[in-house]
């Protein structure tokens, strides 16, 4: 039954595909004309940081989607509510695991082939990763001619990150998911003052949210993990409107 629902939802992939490759094409462009009109000596490669929160969040957008339709019309079709947010959960894992998988091959392709090309468009000789140090010179030795080394720094996320961005990513769409299927428009109204809630308080308190900034990062953690267990109580019982 979830392959069937993955064949149905296969014209989702191209949203993720569409926008993590567009994205990925008007940076390059733009890191291009930089190289090519400014001819700087260092670059950097951004991809390995970008588009994991990219596909992350279409992931957690498609995801508040296929609660909305794929769970109400499975349990429309006869399903168990149980048997339906299975094969929800099972439908939007598989395409946040596609949206970090093409995030890794474009952090790749990135990686592998465009300082090459950065460095040709800059005039640049050559190209490495990291620092450079030239050697010292021998004394009475003539300097050497130094060629134009194009140095490009490379920005990555440790491999927690991509598992935390998939569990936002799942986790979030269920919540809010659950929330507007419950309560509708007002979910949504609800979902906003949540988001918008902490932004509000850093600027009327920064240096106390500051301070205890070790305790706010546990304390939403809990709150995520309750609002992911209310959100699968909500949809156990969920009542679908016709």
């Amino acid at each position: 039954m979830l392959k069937k629902l993955i064949k149905l939802n296969l014209d989702d992939l191209l949203l993720y595909i569409g926008v993590e490759c567009g994205l990925f094409l008007v940076i390059q462009i733009v890191v291009g004309c930089v190289m090519y009109f400014a001819r700087p000596d260092t670059s950097i490669t951004v991809s390995c940081v970008i588009f994991p929160i990219v596909g992350g969040f279409t992931a957690l957008v498609a995801g508040i989607s296929h609660v909305g339709v794929s769970f109400e019309q499975a349990l429309r079709f006869g399903q168990t509510r149980r048997r339906a947010l299975g094969l929800t959960l099972g439908l939007m894992s598989f395409e946040a695991a596609f949206a970090l998988a093409l995030a890794g091959l474009l952090a790749a392709v990135e990686h592998f082939l465009c300082p090459p090309l950065w460095a040709r468009l800059a005039g640049a000789d050559s190209w490495r990763f990291g620092g450079f140090s030239a050697p010292a010179p021998e004394p009475g030795a003539a300097a050497p001619v130094r060629e134009s080394l194009l140095m490009v720094e490379g920005f990555t996320l440790d491999w927690y990150w991509w598992l935390l961005i998939f569990a936002l990513a799942m986790g979030g769409g269920i919540i809010v998911g659950a929330v507007i299927q419950r309560f509708g428009a007002k979910g949504g109204w609800l979902i906003w003052c949540i988001c918008f809630a902490p932004m509000i308080l850093m600027q009327i308190f920064p240096r106390e949210i500051a301070s205890a900034a070790e305790l706010v990062i546990p304390l939403l953690a809990v709150l995520f993990v309750a609002g992911f267990l209310w959100a699968v109580w909500s949809l156990l019982r969920a009542v679908v409107r016709s």
